[in-house]
């Protein structure tokens, strides 16, 4: 449905207009009826109207004026002046503001303002038809030359270069000038947390499409080539002509540092630039790409979100598990205490202290796995606990965390949750069907759970379950299952773009107004604010 505005000091016509056409049947939404140019104004600004329908002489802003301002905001507005004048400085100007056509009110009729509508929709179709069919057709060349760098950067960097003359042919085909004497700057590209990315845009190669295009997009120095060797890696090559007037290592710095803050304000999505060495031939280019791609413990302890140049980083040869004992108790002691401030602070310190040492860095995930799972064994086999903790799913996550921040981050939440978990069961001696119906509950959060089919499910009087439920958690059942689900609402608007309506219809709400009541009442915003304010 196309959008229309509708603008005029008389009401009558704004009456007549209104209700005599058949909006809905034309394809348009009539989205704000106005009395004067100002609120006219505001509605565009706020609806951002594809038609509009505007009397000239009108209080605080004239039609024309409002035309240019929207115009302005939206070049493909379409624009229909209603007006008593005739004179011919009107239309001279609505001319030069390309207005679509020019509705005398003395003469007006219905049929002709349908027809004018009709005609301006058809106008507006084709020409969105178009607009569609040259970005898909932009697409298809962008992803074709992306398609065949990849080839080409892939068979550079897994075959041996032999005939150095034929792959200088290929590079140059490619946009690689190392013929014309130009030495170029590698740099490597890496995307924060991928694995969580996958999930957010739906797959690896959705997630590759979309970095593929911003980096292409938002990268403005000439001569530059972005290629892609895989959903996880991306490769700039900047020419690097020798010159004592420019600092080229500071203007691609600034530069890429300019593109770290699109993608991230934008598209949430946080980059690494890794900076190599200048080389001047195919065979040391290749070599120092290479070592920009197969740096795992230089990336794993270079941070989160940097620009930084490759250096060699060799890991000890210490063995992390010496110092395991200390750091099980103290982070077991995090636990027990339940002192927010003193596990984050503890965590931190053996950061900075396997940062020091540069631990190799599968030993380093091992040393963290084992920590969590004896942790896990040894507070959570209580009783009337009831534990989710999924070892297979806990080592798929730690090998595809790439840096030490986001492991670091990932135990720090670990410890914090089950920290809170034991300071529960302190407080609460919660009886086994309690704690059942909640592991229930926090498991099938996207289904209708009722009071009274839990208690069946649990074989007991569904007024009994009601009583010890609120007894033992402090709230009734159907408060528990709301507050779950909107928890799981507010993680789900967080890190994902789900729509509202989408994240509603995952949680089992069938009436989305229904939903938004109820995230309302739990979060004092409406699941659109709490998204705009994170």
């Amino acid at each position: 449905m196309y959008k229309v505005v509708v603008a005029d000091d008389h009401f009558p016509v704004l009456d007549y207009l209104s209700t005599r056409i058949p909006w809905g049947q034309l394809g348009l939404e009539l989205t704000a009826v106005c009395s004067n140019g100002g609120e006219a104004w505001e509605a565009c600004q706020m609806n951002r109207p594809d038609i509009l329908v505007t009397d000239i002489g009108m209080p605080l802003m004239d039609g024309l004026d409002l035309i240019e301002k929207a115009r302005e905001m939206n070049p493909q507005l379409k624009a229909v002046i209603l007006s008593c004048h005739e004179d011919f400085q009107y239309a001279q100007r609505a001319v030069k503001l390309n207005v679509s056509d020019y509705i005398l009110k003395e003469s007006l009729r219905i049929e002709q303002v349908v027809s004018v509508l009709d005609h301006l929709t058809k106008r507006l179709t084709e020409e969105r038809q178009a607009e569609d069919n040259r970005l898909s057709l932009q697409n298809v060349v962008l992803q074709n030359l992306s398609a065949i760098r990849t080839r080409f950067i892939r068979k550079l960097l897994e075959q041996p270069v032999w005939n150095e003359a034929e792959w200088a042919d290929e590079a140059e085909r490619m946009g690689i000038r190392l013929r014309d004497g130009i030495p170029y700057l590698p740099i490597a590209v890496f995307p924060e947390r991928a694995a969580e990315l996958e999930e957010r845009f739906g797959g690896a190669m959705n997630m590759q499409f979309v970095i593929d295009n911003a980096l292409q997009e938002s990268v403005r120095y000439e001569g530059h080539v972005l290629f892609v060797p895989n959903e996880h890696r991306y490769l700039f090559l900047f020419p690097f002509p020798p010159t004592l007037k420019r600092n080229l290592h500071e203007e691609i710095r600034t530069e890429l540092l300019r593109v770290q803050q699109l993608m991230h304000r934008h598209l949430r999505i946080a980059v690494s630039f890794y900076c190599g060495e200048v080389s001047n031939d195919l065979v040391q280019l290749k070599k120092q790409i290479q070592e920009l791609f197969e740096a795992k413990t230089f990336r794993f302890y270079a941070g989160e979100g940097v620009y930084t140049k490759l250096f060699p980083a060799a890991a000890a040869k210490e063995d992390i598990f010496l110092h395991y004992s200390r750091a099980f108790q103290e982070l077991k002691d995090c636990v027990l205490h339940g002192d927010s401030e003193l596990i984050a602070r503890t965590v931190t310190e053996w950061g900075k202290f396997i940062k020091s040492r540069l631990y190799p860095v599968e030993a380093v995930k091992s040393w963290v796995l084992k920590i969590a799972m004896e942790i896990e064994l040894k507070y959570t086999v209580m009783q009337n606990f009831v534990t989710n903790f999924n070892t297979e799913l806990q080592q798929r996550t730690i090998a595809s965390i790439e840096t030490l921040d986001h492991l670091l981050e990932w135990l720090h939440i670990f410890v914090k949750e089950k920290a809170d978990i034991i300071k529960n069961l302190r407080n609460h001696s919660v009886r086994r069907e309690v704690a059942e119906a909640q592991r229930y509950v926090q498991t099938h959060v996207g289904e209708k759970v009722s009071m009274e089919e839990m208690a069946l499910r649990l074989n007991l009087n569904p007024s009994h379950f009601s009583r010890i439920f609120r007894q033992e958690t402090g709230v009734t059942f159907v408060e528990f299952v709301t507050r779950t689900k909107m928890e799981k609402a507010r993680e789900l608007l967080s890190h994902s773009d789900l729509t509202v309506a989408e994240i509603a219809e995952q949680l089992g709400y069938e009436h989305v107004s229904y939903f938004i009541k109820l995230f309302r009442n739990h979060s004092r915003m409406s699941p659109n604010e709490f998204r705009k304010s994170m």
